[in-house]
C-alpha cells in the first residue's frame, strides 16, 4: 500500500527514551525465539502516532503496546494481517531498539522497509500484510504503539489512484 507520508521516520525523536520491558516474568514467549511484553500505558503514545498526523481513538485492546524481542538466530515474525474494530484500523507505530547484524527488517506487503537503530515506522496492521525477516547475530527489540485509528483518518494518507 502506497502512502502519501514517508512510512519511517528516522532517529525518532524519543527513541532513547523509550525503555523496553526488562523483567522476563513479564513476557509472554511466541514460536520460534520470539517473546513479547504488553502494556497499556506508554510514554510517548500520542507523538508517536502525531508523526503521521494520527489521531488514535484508543490503545489497540488485545495487544495494547507492547516490547516484542526476537533473541535466537532465525527467529522471525510471520506474515500476516491484524484485526481491527468497524470503523477503525489497527495502527502501529513501531520503534527500533536493538538490531541483530543481519535481518530483522520489516516487510510490509512483501516488500522489506529499511530501518535502523532508533528508526520509527509505521504499519497498518489491519489493512496491510506484515512480517520480519530473519535475524542472525544478535537481537531485535522493537517497542510497539499500538491504536485504533479512524478509517477516514487513516484513509487521508493512503495514495488514491
Amino acid at each position: 500500500m502506497e502512502l502519501t507520508i514517508n512510512r519511517v521516520v528516522k532517529n525518532w525523536e524519543h527513541a532513547t527514551k523509550i525503555v523496553p520491558s526488562t523483567d522476563l516474568d513479564h513476557y509472554i514467549l511466541a514460536k520460534q525465539g520470539r517473546r513479547f511484553a504488553m502494556q497499556p500505558d506508554a510514554p510517548f503514545w500520542k507523538e508517536a502516532f502525531a508523526e503521521y498526523g494520527l489521531e488514535p481513538q484508543s490503545v489497540e485492546p488485545m495487544f495494547q503496546n507492547m516490547t516484542t524481542n526476537h533473541y535466537e538466530d532465525n527467529a522471525y515474525t510471520h506474515e500476516h494481517i491484524d484485526v481491527a474494530q468497524d470503523g477503525f484500523v489497527h495502527v502501529r507505530c513501531n520503534v527500533v531498539l536493538k538490531m541483530p547484524q543481519f535481518g530483522g527488517h520489516p516487510i510490509i506487503d512483501g516488500e522489506p522497509i529499511m530501518v535502523g537503530l532508533h528508526d520509527m515506522w509505521l504499519c497498518l496492521a489491519s489493512m496491510e500484510r506484515h512480517a520480519s525477516a530473519p535475524i542472525k547475530g544478535g537481537q531485535r527489540t522493537t517497542f510497539s504503539f499500538g491504536a485504533y485509528v479512524p478509517v477516514d483518518q487513516v484513509n487521508k494518507i493512503i495514495k488514491q489512484d
